[in-house]
C-alpha cells in the first residue's frame, strides 16, 4: 500500500509539472537511426518494458520518490535492465543533444504503437526539475528493427524543450541529476522494448518508404540514360 501511494504521489507531481512546460514545449520524433552498439552494456538503456503474457499491450516508468529512491512501476523490467541514469554519467550538457532512442523489438520487424513517451528529469533528492512529453503520440511505426542497442526511433526535445532543460544542466552540481522515463505502447506482441539515452551522434536509416522512392528514382535515371544512349545511336 506504501508503494501504491508513493506512485499516485509521483503521478500527481509529476503531471502538474508537465501540465506547466508541455504546454510550450514537447519531444519531437527524428525518424529511424542506427547507433553504434549492440546489447544493453553498450548503451545506457533506462527503460526496458514487455507485454506481459499474451497481450499486446505494455507500459512502464522508472524515476525517483521524494527523498531519492528509485521507483520501477508497470511492466518495466528490473535486474539492472530499468534504472535511471545521471547526466554526468550520459555525459551530456548540451540540452539540444539529448536523444532518446525507442528500440521496439518485435518478431520478423512487425509493426508497433508508440501510445506514449515521456522523459522527467529529478534531483538526486527525488525533486522533479523537469518534464517533457512526446504529444504527438499515438505514433503508428510500420516496422521495428532486430537486435538490442544497435538501432531504434529517435526522440529529441523541440527548442523551448532544450532551452528550458539546459536552465537545468547550467545549474551546479546538475550531472548528478537523474533522468528517469515513462512510456506505453500497443500491438507489442514481442519485446522486450526498450529505450536507452545517448548524445545526437548517430547516423540517420530511411525509412522502408525512403528506400522505395530512392530505388524508383534510380530506376527513372536508369531509363532515361538507356533511351538518351538508344536515341544517339
Amino acid at each position: 500500500m506504501k508503494i501504491s501511494k508513493t506512485l499516485i504521489a509521483a503521478a500527481t507531481t509529476a503531471a502538474m509539472a508537465l501540465a506547466t512546460t508541455s504546454s510550450y514545449a514537447d519531444l519531437v520524433y527524428l525518424g529511424p537511426e542506427v547507433i553504434d552498439g549492440t546489447g544493453h552494456g553498450t548503451v545506457a538503456t533506462v527503460l526496458t518494458i514487455a507485454s506481459p503474457g499474451s497481450t499486446s499491450f505494455e507500459s512502464g516508468s522508472v524515476g525517483l520518490e521524494p527523498g531519492g529512491a528509485q521507483v520501477i512501476a508497470g511492466d518495466a523490467k528490473t535486474g539492472g535492465l530499468t534504472q535511471v541514469v545521471s547526466f554526468s554519467a550520459l555525459g551530456i550538457t548540451d540540452a539540444s543533444q539529448l536523444r532518446i532512442v525507442f528500440n521496439a523489438i518485435e518478431p520478423n520487424g512487425n509493426s508497433i504503437t508508440l501510445n506514449s513517451l515521456v522523459a522527467n528529469v529529478f534531483s538526486p533528492a527525488g525533486a522533479l526539475l523537469f518534464t517533457n512529453s512526446y504529444t504527438a503520440a499515438p505514433l503508428a511505426l510500420a516496422d521495428s528493427f532486430v537486435g538490442t542497442g544497435n538501432s531504434g526511433f529517435v526522440f529529441g526535445l523541440d527548442a523551448a524543450g532544450a532551452s528550458a532543460l539546459q536552465t537545468v544542466l547550467n545549474a551546479p552540481g546538475s550531472g548528478n541529476n537523474v533522468l528517469g522515463l515513462s512510456s506505453s505502447a500497443s500491438l507489442a506482441t514481442g519485446g522486450p522494448e526498450t529505450y536507452f539515452v545517448l548524445g545526437a551522434t548517430v547516423s540517420p536509416v530511411p525509412e522502408p518508404e525512403s528506400y522505395a522512392m530512392m530505388l524508383a528514382g534510380l530506376g527513372l535515371m536508369g531509363f532515361i540514360a538507356r533511351r538518351k544512349t538508344k536515341n544517339q545511336g
